[in-house]
């Protein structure tokens, strides 16, 4: 715990995701609220390919374990006056989920929160609304390893939200035979994908056809940025970075001939997002579609950024409010 008489703190927040599990430690004045990164560290451990029968394995536990020691140890470097550790997808309604607290506490002190998918829907909003605060109204979408939440805002009021079983790993996992050595589905994998995704998005037409623009969250939505600005070369990849439902369409169109061809592009640009990225950009089709959206917005900030600024409001400044 902090001292409370200090006004500047470090703070450690881990967010345990299906593919990467990422520390920001995030430097707080807790008089104004105003925060910076001063650190970041990710593994791109992909929990979701250890997930068997609904547990989560022996060797992912291992693997778990040994991350969240190492990004400890980087933290209590610095050192940190707070750490805290989340999980979305990643551990969310696994049958040894609480096995995997238990040891990770018992082991290392560190108490993962569990959050659920409507709550990581709400930390996007807030974080949405913090670094964007001209946006009036809009659509966001966080794809991730293990599910996508999507949220219907008008400003600070959140109209429509939904935190749905698609993900980049787990739509290649469960509809793919793809591996590290062949990482590229088959046209027939594909459109089960599609198939999947669709029938999954019909379950809420309050999603269908709501047009406009979406702020994009998460590494899926980076990557395809990336593609975009290295087919658009428009310029850098950068918070705000904007482009529109055809571009997504044409990097798209361009992935899926790309495989056919080795993946050679795709090897280049997204190398660590390689195994994902092909069922990712399907789902973002399918879903740009359903929901006629025409521009996209990448946003740098999204669950963690939420969950930091939800504890700085409760912690600082409602104090400072009342004194």
């Amino acid at each position: 715990m902090w001292n409370t008489d200090e006004r500047f703190i470090k703070y450690a927040i881990v967010d345990i995701g299906a593919n990467s599990i990422r520390m920001n430690i995030y430097d707080i004045d807790t008089e104004t609220g105003e925060f910076s990164v001063s650190a970041s560290s990710r593994s791109m451990l992909g929990l979701a390919a250890y997930v068997k029968n609904g547990a989560l394995s022996d060797d992912g536990a291992g693997k778990l374990f040994a991350v969240l020691r190492e990004f400890l140890a980087k933290a209590n470097s610095f050192p940190c006056d707070c750490f805290s550790a989340f999980a979305t997808a990643s551990l969310r309604g696994l049958s040894n989920s609480k096995k995997v607290l238990r040891d990770v506490k018992s082991g290392l002190g560190i108490h993962i929160d569990i959050i659920s998918g409507e709550t990581e829907a709400g930390y996007d909003h807030t974080a949405i609304r913090y670094h964007f605060p001209e946006t009036k109204n809009g659509i966001l979408i966080d794809m991730g390893g293990g599910s996508t939440e999507i949220v219907h805002f008008e400003g600070e009021k959140i109209l429509s939200v939904v935190s749905l079983p698609i993900g980049c790993v787990m739509l290649g996992k469960r509809f793919t035979d793809c591996t590290k050595k062949e990482p590229f589905p088959t046209e027939s994998e594909i459109e089960t994908i599609r198939t999947y995704v669709r029938e999954t998005l019909s379950k809420y037409p309050v999603f269908q056809n709501l047009g406009g623009t979406a702020f994009l969250i998460g590494g899926t939505a980076r990557a395809a940025a990336k593609l975009e600005i290295s087919l658009s070369r428009k310029g850098m990849l950068t918070e705000g970075y904007t482009f529109s439902a055809n571009d997504l369409k044409k990097t798209t169109d361009t992935a899926l001939s790309d495989i056919r061809n080795g993946g050679k592009w795709l090897k280049e640009n997204v190398p660590d997002r390689i195994t994902s990225i092909i069922p990712g950009l399907t789902a973002y089709a399918e879903i740009c579609a359903y929901m006629m959206l025409s521009d996209f917005i990448i946003s740098g900030a999204g669950v963690r950024e939420g969950y930091l600024i939800e504890f700085i409001r409760k912690n600082f400044l409602r104090k400072s409010q009342e004194s």
